[in-house]
Protein backbone atom coordinates (compact mmCIF):
# COMPACT_ATOMS: atom_id res chain seq x y z
CA UNK A 1 0.00 0.00 0.00
CA UNK A 2 2.90 2.26 0.60
CA UNK A 3 4.37 1.72 -2.40
CA UNK A 4 1.21 2.17 -4.39
CA UNK A 5 1.17 5.70 -2.13
CA UNK A 6 4.45 6.39 -3.10
CA UNK A 7 3.88 5.66 -7.04
CA UNK A 8 1.44 7.83 -7.07
CA UNK A 9 3.05 10.60 -5.17
CA UNK A 10 5.90 10.25 -7.84
CA UNK A 11 3.57 10.13 -10.52
CA UNK A 12 1.59 13.50 -9.35
CA UNK A 13 4.92 14.93 -9.27
CA UNK A 14 5.64 14.19 -12.37
CA UNK A 15 2.56 15.07 -14.24
CA UNK A 16 3.02 18.64 -11.90
CA UNK A 17 6.60 19.00 -13.55
CA UNK A 18 5.73 18.77 -16.74
CA UNK A 19 2.27 20.71 -16.03
CA UNK A 20 4.59 23.19 -15.19
CA UNK A 21 6.55 23.09 -18.20
CA UNK A 22 3.47 23.79 -20.42
CA UNK A 23 1.95 26.37 -18.03
CA UNK A 24 5.87 28.43 -18.19
CA UNK A 25 5.19 27.91 -22.64
CA UNK A 26 2.23 29.16 -22.01
CA UNK A 27 2.83 31.83 -20.54
CA UNK A 28 5.26 32.63 -22.41
CA UNK A 29 3.44 32.66 -25.37
CA UNK A 30 0.82 34.70 -23.74
CA UNK A 31 2.96 37.35 -23.01
CA UNK A 32 4.61 37.28 -26.32
CA UNK A 33 0.59 37.96 -27.72
CA UNK A 34 0.68 40.65 -25.19
CA UNK A 35 3.70 42.34 -27.00
CA UNK A 36 2.15 41.56 -30.67
CA UNK A 37 -1.04 43.01 -29.57
CA UNK A 38 0.36 45.54 -28.38
CA UNK A 39 2.54 46.53 -31.25
CA UNK A 40 -0.82 45.47 -33.22
CA UNK A 41 -2.69 48.58 -31.07
CA UNK A 42 0.08 51.09 -31.94
CA UNK A 43 -0.05 49.84 -35.53
CA UNK A 44 -3.67 50.52 -35.88
CA UNK A 45 -3.02 54.03 -33.53
CA UNK A 46 -0.75 55.21 -36.73
CA UNK A 47 -3.27 53.03 -39.36
CA UNK A 48 -5.96 54.93 -37.90
CA UNK A 49 -4.47 58.52 -37.65
CA UNK A 50 -3.15 57.51 -41.43
CA UNK A 51 -6.76 57.16 -42.79
CA UNK A 52 -8.32 59.76 -40.62
CA UNK A 53 -5.84 62.46 -42.59
CA UNK A 54 -6.41 60.55 -45.54
CA UNK A 55 -9.94 61.09 -44.97
CA UNK A 56 -9.40 64.84 -44.30
CA UNK A 57 -7.93 64.93 -47.46
CA UNK A 58 -10.90 63.24 -49.17
CA UNK A 59 -13.35 65.29 -47.82
CA UNK A 60 -11.09 68.24 -48.95
CA UNK A 61 -11.09 66.61 -52.45
CA UNK A 62 -14.96 65.66 -51.61
CA UNK A 63 -15.42 68.96 -51.28
CA UNK A 64 -12.95 70.47 -53.96
CA UNK A 65 -14.23 67.95 -56.59
CA UNK A 66 -18.44 67.75 -55.81
CA UNK A 67 -19.63 68.84 -58.93
CA UNK A 68 -17.27 66.59 -60.91
CA UNK A 69 -18.47 63.91 -58.84
CA UNK A 70 -22.77 65.05 -58.63
CA UNK A 71 -22.01 64.90 -63.09
CA UNK A 72 -20.54 61.37 -62.61
CA UNK A 73 -23.12 60.32 -60.38
CA UNK A 74 -25.32 61.46 -62.71
CA UNK A 75 -24.07 59.51 -65.60
CA UNK A 76 -23.72 56.72 -63.65
CA UNK A 77 -27.46 57.42 -62.45
CA UNK A 78 -28.21 58.26 -65.87
CA UNK A 79 -26.40 55.25 -67.81
CA UNK A 80 -28.96 52.93 -64.51
CA UNK A 81 -31.54 54.66 -66.01
CA UNK A 82 -31.15 54.19 -69.94
CA UNK A 83 -30.38 50.59 -68.89
CA UNK A 84 -33.48 50.01 -66.69
CA UNK A 85 -35.76 52.55 -70.17
CA UNK A 86 -33.75 50.03 -72.21
CA UNK A 87 -34.86 46.71 -70.77
CA UNK A 88 -38.48 48.25 -70.49
CA UNK A 89 -38.32 49.16 -73.89
CA UNK A 90 -36.83 45.51 -75.09
CA UNK A 91 -39.73 43.87 -72.28
CA UNK A 92 -42.36 46.26 -74.70
CA UNK A 93 -40.70 45.59 -77.83
CA UNK A 94 -40.97 41.62 -77.24
CA UNK A 95 -44.48 42.21 -76.13
CA UNK A 96 -45.04 44.37 -79.32
CA UNK A 97 -43.14 41.97 -81.30
CA UNK A 98 -45.94 39.22 -79.86
CA UNK A 99 -48.93 40.58 -79.83
CA UNK A 100 -47.59 42.25 -83.60
CA UNK A 101 -47.42 38.14 -83.89
CA UNK A 102 -50.71 37.30 -82.90
CA UNK A 103 -52.75 40.31 -84.92
CA UNK A 104 -50.63 39.39 -87.88
CA UNK A 105 -52.03 35.52 -87.73
CA UNK A 106 -55.31 37.41 -86.76
CA UNK A 107 -54.84 39.17 -89.33
CA UNK A 108 -54.16 36.52 -92.55
CA UNK A 109 -57.06 34.40 -90.80
CA UNK A 110 -59.51 37.47 -91.87
CA UNK A 111 -57.63 37.94 -95.07
CA UNK A 112 -58.49 34.29 -96.01
CA UNK A 113 -61.47 34.68 -94.67
CA UNK A 114 -62.32 37.88 -96.78
CA UNK A 115 -60.79 36.17 -99.88
CA UNK A 116 -63.14 33.16 -99.42
CA UNK A 117 -66.08 35.72 -99.12
CA UNK A 118 -65.36 37.76 -101.77
CA UNK A 119 -64.68 34.46 -103.82
CA UNK A 120 -68.19 33.52 -102.90
CA UNK A 121 -69.83 36.64 -103.50
CA UNK A 122 -68.35 36.91 -107.04
CA UNK A 123 -69.94 32.88 -107.59
CA UNK A 124 -73.17 34.78 -106.01
CA UNK A 125 -72.93 37.89 -108.03
CA UNK A 126 -72.17 35.13 -111.30
CA UNK A 127 -75.03 33.69 -110.71
CA UNK A 128 -77.29 36.79 -109.93
CA UNK A 129 -75.79 37.98 -113.47
CA UNK A 130 -76.58 34.67 -115.07
CA UNK A 131 -80.39 34.88 -113.61
CA UNK A 132 -80.43 38.68 -114.96
CA UNK A 133 -79.04 36.90 -118.37
CA UNK A 134 -81.98 35.18 -118.46
CA UNK A 135 -84.89 37.48 -117.54
CA UNK A 136 -83.78 40.29 -119.92
CA UNK A 137 -81.17 39.76 -122.48
CA UNK A 138 -80.26 42.95 -124.15
CA UNK A 139 -77.19 41.95 -125.73
CA UNK A 140 -76.14 38.68 -127.48
CA UNK A 141 -72.46 36.88 -127.28
CA UNK A 142 -71.10 35.50 -130.86
CA UNK A 143 -71.35 31.34 -130.29
CA UNK A 144 -68.63 29.42 -132.46
CA UNK A 145 -69.84 26.51 -133.65
CA UNK A 146 -67.83 23.39 -132.56
CA UNK A 147 -69.57 20.23 -134.74
CA UNK A 148 -70.99 21.40 -137.76
CA UNK A 149 -71.97 18.48 -139.35
CA UNK A 150 -73.79 18.05 -142.15
CA UNK A 151 -77.02 16.02 -141.34
CA UNK A 152 -78.54 15.43 -138.00
CA UNK A 153 -77.78 11.52 -137.58
CA UNK A 154 -74.33 12.92 -137.13
CA UNK A 155 -75.55 15.54 -134.38
CA UNK A 156 -77.28 12.61 -132.78
CA UNK A 157 -74.63 9.96 -133.11
CA UNK A 158 -72.44 12.02 -131.09
CA UNK A 159 -74.73 13.01 -128.48
CA UNK A 160 -74.96 9.05 -128.25
CA UNK A 161 -70.85 8.95 -127.76
CA UNK A 162 -70.68 12.16 -125.19
CA UNK A 163 -73.31 10.07 -123.07
CA UNK A 164 -71.65 6.87 -122.97
CA UNK A 165 -68.71 8.14 -121.82
CA UNK A 166 -70.30 9.95 -119.02
CA UNK A 167 -72.28 6.87 -117.90
CA UNK A 168 -69.04 5.03 -118.49
CA UNK A 169 -67.07 7.88 -115.77
CA UNK A 170 -70.58 7.39 -113.04
CA UNK A 171 -69.90 3.74 -113.39
CA UNK A 172 -66.59 3.61 -112.03
CA UNK A 173 -65.42 3.90 -108.49
CA UNK A 174 -64.36 7.23 -107.27
CA UNK A 175 -62.96 5.59 -104.14
CA UNK A 176 -61.23 2.49 -105.75
CA UNK A 177 -57.66 1.95 -107.45
CA UNK A 178 -58.36 4.29 -109.90
CA UNK A 179 -60.50 7.41 -108.72
CA UNK A 180 -59.04 9.80 -111.81
CA UNK A 181 -61.23 7.69 -114.35
CA UNK A 182 -64.47 8.64 -112.21
CA UNK A 183 -67.17 10.94 -112.24
CA UNK A 184 -66.64 12.11 -109.31
CA UNK A 185 -63.46 10.49 -106.72
CA UNK A 186 -62.15 10.88 -103.18
CA UNK A 187 -59.05 13.14 -102.83
CA UNK A 188 -57.94 12.11 -99.54
CA UNK A 189 -59.23 9.43 -97.04
CA UNK A 190 -61.61 9.85 -94.29
CA UNK A 191 -62.28 7.82 -91.05
CA UNK A 192 -65.43 7.86 -88.72
CA UNK A 193 -65.71 6.90 -85.78
CA UNK A 194 -61.95 5.71 -85.65
CA UNK A 195 -63.24 3.42 -88.82
CA UNK A 196 -61.37 4.23 -92.58
CA UNK A 197 -64.14 1.73 -93.65
CA UNK A 198 -67.19 3.82 -92.37
CA UNK A 199 -65.07 6.90 -93.41
CA UNK A 200 -65.33 5.27 -96.81
CA UNK A 201 -69.34 4.46 -97.14
CA UNK A 202 -69.83 7.64 -95.76
CA UNK A 203 -67.39 9.49 -98.82
CA UNK A 204 -69.32 6.97 -101.48
CA UNK A 205 -72.66 8.39 -100.13
CA UNK A 206 -71.35 11.93 -100.59
CA UNK A 207 -70.25 11.14 -104.04
CA UNK A 208 -73.23 9.68 -104.82
CA UNK A 209 -75.77 12.63 -103.29
CA UNK A 210 -72.91 15.14 -105.45
CA UNK A 211 -73.45 13.56 -108.51
CA UNK A 212 -76.98 13.54 -108.45
CA UNK A 213 -77.14 16.98 -107.76
CA UNK A 214 -74.58 18.59 -110.57
CA UNK A 215 -76.44 15.97 -112.96
CA UNK A 216 -79.79 17.14 -112.11
CA UNK A 217 -78.70 21.33 -112.18
CA UNK A 218 -76.80 20.33 -115.57
CA UNK A 219 -79.68 18.95 -117.27
CA UNK A 220 -81.98 21.29 -116.75
CA UNK A 221 -79.56 23.91 -117.76
CA UNK A 222 -79.03 21.64 -120.82
CA UNK A 223 -82.98 21.47 -121.56
CA UNK A 224 -83.37 25.12 -121.44
CA UNK A 225 -80.60 25.84 -123.97
CA UNK A 226 -81.24 28.03 -126.78
CA UNK A 227 -79.74 30.76 -128.69
CA UNK A 228 -80.58 33.50 -126.22
CA UNK A 229 -78.64 31.75 -123.37
CA UNK A 230 -76.20 29.34 -124.73
CA UNK A 231 -73.06 30.99 -123.18
CA UNK A 232 -75.02 31.76 -119.82
CA UNK A 233 -76.12 27.98 -119.07
CA UNK A 234 -72.57 27.09 -119.58
CA UNK A 235 -71.41 28.98 -117.07
CA UNK A 236 -74.30 28.12 -114.27
CA UNK A 237 -73.12 24.43 -115.21
CA UNK A 238 -69.53 26.06 -114.37
CA UNK A 239 -70.95 27.76 -111.38
CA UNK A 240 -73.05 24.74 -110.13
CA UNK A 241 -69.42 22.26 -110.36
CA UNK A 242 -67.35 24.84 -108.22
CA UNK A 243 -70.32 24.92 -105.70
CA UNK A 244 -70.41 21.52 -105.08
CA UNK A 245 -66.94 20.70 -104.94
CA UNK A 246 -66.30 23.58 -102.58
CA UNK A 247 -68.25 22.02 -99.98
CA UNK A 248 -67.48 18.29 -101.04
CA UNK A 249 -63.85 19.04 -101.03
CA UNK A 250 -63.47 21.01 -97.51
CA UNK A 251 -65.99 18.64 -95.52
CA UNK A 252 -65.96 15.52 -97.52
CA UNK A 253 -62.71 15.53 -99.24
CA UNK A 254 -64.56 14.48 -101.95
CA UNK A 255 -64.72 16.18 -105.69
CA UNK A 256 -66.54 15.69 -108.96
CA UNK A 257 -64.26 14.99 -111.52
CA UNK A 258 -63.41 18.20 -114.14
CA UNK A 259 -63.63 15.67 -117.43
CA UNK A 260 -66.85 15.58 -116.36
CA UNK A 261 -67.85 18.69 -116.40
CA UNK A 262 -66.26 18.82 -119.93
CA UNK A 263 -68.45 16.22 -121.13
CA UNK A 264 -71.27 17.91 -119.77
CA UNK A 265 -70.42 21.20 -121.71
CA UNK A 266 -69.55 19.13 -124.59
CA UNK A 267 -73.43 17.47 -124.03
CA UNK A 268 -74.74 21.39 -123.55
CA UNK A 269 -72.87 22.63 -126.88
CA UNK A 270 -74.21 19.93 -129.00
CA UNK A 271 -77.64 19.65 -128.04
CA UNK A 272 -77.84 23.63 -129.05
CA UNK A 273 -76.11 23.17 -131.91
CA UNK A 274 -78.29 20.01 -132.89
CA UNK A 275 -81.66 22.04 -132.22
CA UNK A 276 -80.23 24.62 -134.46
CA UNK A 277 -79.38 22.01 -136.65
CA UNK A 278 -83.26 21.10 -136.99
CA UNK A 279 -84.34 24.47 -136.84
CA UNK A 280 -82.23 24.80 -140.06
CA UNK A 281 -83.40 21.92 -141.52
CA UNK A 282 -86.92 23.26 -141.00
CA UNK A 283 -86.69 26.36 -142.69
CA UNK A 284 -84.73 25.34 -145.32
CA UNK A 285 -87.20 23.15 -145.78
CA UNK A 286 -89.63 26.05 -145.63
CA UNK A 287 -87.50 27.60 -148.48
CA UNK A 288 -87.80 24.91 -150.10
CA UNK A 289 -91.34 24.57 -149.95
CA UNK A 290 -91.71 28.16 -150.60
CA UNK A 291 -89.79 28.22 -153.69
CA UNK A 292 -91.99 25.24 -155.00
CA UNK A 293 -95.02 27.58 -154.39
CA UNK A 294 -93.36 30.30 -156.44
CA UNK A 295 -92.48 28.03 -158.87
CA UNK A 296 -95.99 27.01 -158.90
CA UNK A 297 -97.05 30.63 -159.00
CA UNK A 298 -94.95 30.96 -161.87
CA UNK A 299 -96.04 28.23 -163.73
CA UNK A 300 -99.52 29.28 -163.26
CA UNK A 301 -99.26 32.13 -164.66
CA UNK A 302 -97.07 31.21 -167.70
CA UNK A 303 -99.89 28.80 -167.96
CA UNK A 304 -102.53 31.84 -167.77
CA UNK A 305 -100.28 34.18 -170.08
CA UNK A 306 -100.05 31.14 -172.63
CA UNK A 307 -103.65 30.52 -172.24
CA UNK A 308 -104.58 33.78 -172.58
CA UNK A 309 -102.17 34.61 -175.89
CA UNK A 310 -104.11 31.56 -177.76
CA UNK A 311 -107.36 32.82 -177.42
CA UNK A 312 -105.74 36.40 -178.86
CA UNK A 313 -104.28 34.55 -181.25
CA UNK A 314 -107.83 32.45 -182.10
CA UNK A 315 -109.63 35.94 -182.21
CA UNK A 316 -106.95 38.01 -184.09
CA UNK A 317 -106.74 34.93 -186.60
CA UNK A 318 -111.13 34.79 -187.05
CA UNK A 319 -110.54 38.45 -187.43
CA UNK A 320 -108.30 38.01 -190.17
CA UNK A 321 -109.96 35.13 -191.89
CA UNK A 322 -113.19 37.70 -192.31
CA UNK A 323 -110.94 40.48 -193.24
CA UNK A 324 -109.60 38.44 -195.85
CA UNK A 325 -113.17 37.02 -197.11
CA UNK A 326 -114.73 41.30 -197.31
CA UNK A 327 -111.29 42.12 -199.28
CA UNK A 328 -112.30 39.72 -201.88
CA UNK A 329 -115.79 40.99 -202.39
CA UNK A 330 -115.31 44.74 -201.60
CA UNK A 331 -114.76 47.26 -204.07
CA UNK A 332 -111.14 48.74 -205.06
CA UNK A 333 -112.93 51.73 -202.33
CA UNK A 334 -113.11 49.27 -199.69
CA UNK A 335 -109.47 47.16 -200.31
CA UNK A 336 -107.35 49.26 -199.43
CA UNK A 337 -108.66 50.29 -196.19
CA UNK A 338 -109.51 46.10 -195.82
CA UNK A 339 -106.08 45.87 -196.52
CA UNK A 340 -104.42 47.82 -194.43
CA UNK A 341 -106.65 46.48 -191.56
CA UNK A 342 -105.42 42.68 -192.24
CA UNK A 343 -101.95 43.93 -192.10
CA UNK A 344 -102.68 45.01 -188.67
CA UNK A 345 -104.20 41.85 -188.19
CA UNK A 346 -101.36 39.67 -189.21
CA UNK A 347 -98.81 42.24 -187.35
CA UNK A 348 -100.70 41.09 -184.43
CA UNK A 349 -101.09 37.34 -184.80
CA UNK A 350 -97.55 37.46 -185.37
CA UNK A 351 -96.31 39.33 -181.63
CA UNK A 352 -98.58 36.92 -180.22
CA UNK A 353 -97.00 33.69 -181.81
CA UNK A 354 -93.29 35.71 -180.73
CA UNK A 355 -95.56 36.36 -177.58
CA UNK A 356 -96.52 32.15 -177.18
CA UNK A 357 -92.52 30.95 -178.09
CA UNK A 358 -91.32 33.92 -175.30
CA UNK A 359 -93.64 31.79 -172.80
CA UNK A 360 -92.73 28.07 -173.85
CA UNK A 361 -88.64 29.35 -173.59
CA UNK A 362 -89.53 30.35 -170.09
CA UNK A 363 -91.54 27.24 -169.16
CA UNK A 364 -88.70 25.04 -170.75
CA UNK A 365 -85.95 27.77 -169.22
CA UNK A 366 -84.51 28.93 -166.68
CA UNK A 367 -85.51 33.09 -168.03
CA UNK A 368 -86.87 35.07 -165.41
CA UNK A 369 -86.33 38.29 -163.60
CA UNK A 370 -83.72 39.40 -160.60
CA UNK A 371 -85.14 42.66 -159.14
CA UNK A 372 -83.21 45.03 -156.89
CA UNK A 373 -85.86 46.91 -154.53
CA UNK A 374 -85.15 49.51 -151.32
CA UNK A 375 -87.36 50.85 -148.73
CA UNK A 376 -86.11 53.94 -147.47
CA UNK A 377 -88.52 54.37 -145.08
CA UNK A 378 -89.00 50.83 -143.18
CA UNK A 379 -85.16 50.14 -143.30
CA UNK A 380 -83.07 52.97 -144.39
CA UNK A 381 -80.64 54.30 -146.84
CA UNK A 382 -78.09 51.57 -148.51
CA UNK A 383 -80.09 48.23 -147.66
CA UNK A 384 -82.02 46.34 -150.78
CA UNK A 385 -83.24 42.90 -151.52
CA UNK A 386 -81.78 41.31 -154.26
CA UNK A 387 -84.42 39.15 -155.21
CA UNK A 388 -85.41 36.72 -158.37
CA UNK A 389 -88.51 35.53 -159.80
CA UNK A 390 -90.02 33.38 -162.72
CA UNK A 391 -93.13 34.92 -163.11
CA UNK A 392 -94.62 36.31 -166.36
CA UNK A 393 -95.63 39.84 -164.25
CA UNK A 394 -92.73 40.04 -162.36
CA UNK A 395 -94.30 43.26 -160.19
CA UNK A 396 -96.81 41.18 -158.61
CA UNK A 397 -93.97 39.38 -157.00
CA UNK A 398 -92.40 43.02 -155.64
CA UNK A 399 -96.41 44.21 -154.51
CA UNK A 400 -96.78 41.07 -152.80
CA UNK A 401 -93.68 41.80 -150.85
CA UNK A 402 -94.77 45.05 -149.90
CA UNK A 403 -98.14 44.25 -148.69
CA UNK A 404 -98.69 44.32 -145.72
CA UNK A 405 -94.83 42.92 -144.29
CA UNK A 406 -93.65 46.55 -143.91
CA UNK A 407 -94.98 50.24 -143.52
CA UNK A 408 -94.34 51.17 -146.79
CA UNK A 409 -94.25 50.26 -150.52
CA UNK A 410 -91.06 48.94 -151.70
CA UNK A 411 -89.32 51.29 -154.91
CA UNK A 412 -88.10 49.76 -157.70
CA UNK A 413 -84.64 50.06 -158.51
CA UNK A 414 -84.18 47.14 -161.16
CA UNK A 415 -85.75 44.32 -162.85
CA UNK A 416 -83.45 42.73 -164.85
CA UNK A 417 -84.72 40.20 -167.37
CA UNK A 418 -82.50 37.08 -167.56
CA UNK A 419 -82.08 33.90 -169.53
CA UNK A 420 -80.63 32.51 -166.34
CA UNK A 421 -82.31 34.53 -163.41
CA UNK A 422 -81.54 31.83 -160.01
CA UNK A 423 -77.85 31.67 -161.72
CA UNK A 424 -77.32 35.51 -161.86
CA UNK A 425 -79.34 36.15 -158.23
CA UNK A 426 -76.92 33.05 -156.67
CA UNK A 427 -73.72 34.91 -158.20
CA UNK A 428 -75.04 38.41 -156.78
CA UNK A 429 -75.90 37.05 -153.20
CA UNK A 430 -72.04 34.58 -153.11
CA UNK A 431 -70.56 38.21 -153.31
CA UNK A 432 -72.61 40.12 -151.06
CA UNK A 433 -72.87 37.75 -148.67
CA UNK A 434 -70.86 39.30 -146.43
CA UNK A 435 -73.22 42.20 -146.47
CA UNK A 436 -75.83 40.79 -145.55
CA UNK A 437 -78.42 42.23 -142.31
CA UNK A 438 -79.69 38.52 -141.60
CA UNK A 439 -76.45 36.48 -141.39
CA UNK A 440 -78.18 33.42 -139.36
CA UNK A 441 -81.08 33.39 -142.35
CA UNK A 442 -80.19 32.98 -145.79
CA UNK A 443 -83.97 33.11 -147.00
CA UNK A 444 -83.75 36.63 -145.51
CA UNK A 445 -82.20 38.19 -148.98
CA UNK A 446 -81.73 42.00 -147.63
CA UNK A 447 -77.87 43.30 -148.08
CA UNK A 448 -76.94 46.70 -146.84
CA UNK A 449 -75.11 47.81 -149.96
CA UNK A 450 -74.89 51.14 -152.28
CA UNK A 451 -77.09 50.89 -155.38
CA UNK A 452 -73.45 51.49 -157.48
CA UNK A 453 -72.28 48.55 -155.63
CA UNK A 454 -74.57 46.61 -157.04
CA UNK A 455 -74.47 48.15 -160.92
CA UNK A 456 -70.76 47.06 -160.85
CA UNK A 457 -71.40 44.09 -159.89
CA UNK A 458 -73.78 43.20 -161.94
CA UNK A 459 -71.75 44.22 -164.79
CA UNK A 460 -68.77 41.86 -163.91
CA UNK A 461 -71.78 38.73 -163.34
CA UNK A 462 -73.06 39.29 -166.50
CA UNK A 463 -69.52 39.16 -168.40
CA UNK A 464 -68.02 36.21 -166.41
CA UNK A 465 -71.35 34.08 -166.22
CA UNK A 466 -72.61 34.92 -170.08
CA UNK A 467 -75.82 35.29 -168.81
CA UNK A 468 -78.00 37.88 -171.39
CA UNK A 469 -79.54 40.34 -169.23
CA UNK A 470 -80.88 44.01 -170.04
CA UNK A 471 -79.20 46.20 -167.36
CA UNK A 472 -81.29 49.38 -166.41
CA UNK A 473 -80.82 50.60 -162.76
CA UNK A 474 -83.07 53.41 -161.31
CA UNK A 475 -80.54 54.75 -158.77
CA UNK A 476 -82.89 57.75 -156.91
CA UNK A 477 -85.55 55.99 -154.15
CA UNK A 478 -88.94 57.87 -154.46
CA UNK A 479 -90.08 56.72 -151.50
CA UNK A 480 -92.94 58.88 -151.74
CA UNK A 481 -95.21 57.64 -149.01
CA UNK A 482 -92.51 57.67 -146.44
CA UNK A 483 -91.35 61.31 -147.82
CA UNK A 484 -94.97 62.50 -147.83
CA UNK A 485 -95.09 61.66 -144.19
CA UNK A 486 -92.15 62.63 -142.65
CA UNK A 487 -93.60 65.94 -144.28
CA UNK A 488 -96.53 65.84 -142.51
CA UNK A 489 -95.10 64.58 -138.85
CA UNK A 490 -92.39 67.77 -139.47
CA UNK A 491 -95.38 70.09 -140.31
CA UNK A 492 -97.80 68.98 -137.03
CA UNK A 493 -95.02 68.34 -134.99
CA UNK A 494 -95.56 65.17 -134.12
CA UNK A 495 -93.10 62.24 -132.47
Amino acid sequence: MQLFILAFAVAITAWGVTRAKKLGEVRKKLEESIRRCKDLQSLEVARTAELLKTRSRLDDYSKKYRPLIDIDERIRNGEEDIERLQEKQKAVLRDGEKRLESLYEKHQRVLADIESAQHELSRLNQELDLVGDLATLAEFGYYEPRYEFQDIERYESELRRIRERQKAMLREDGTGAKPLSAAAFITAKLTFNNSEAQGRSAQKRIIKLALRAFNGESDSFIARVSYRNVEAMQQRIRSAYDAINGITQKYYSCALNEKYLDLKIEELRLVYEWEEAKQREKEEQARIREQMREEERAAREIEKAREQAEKEESKYEELLVKARQEAASASEKDKNRLNAKIAELMKRVAEIEEKKRAISQAMLTKKGYVYIIGNVGSFGDNVFKIGMTRRWDPMSRVQELGDASVPFPFDVHAVIPTTDAPRLENALHKHFDSRRLNLENQRKEFFRVSIEEIREQLHLVKDELGIESELHLTLIAEAKQYRMSEARRKHFDLP
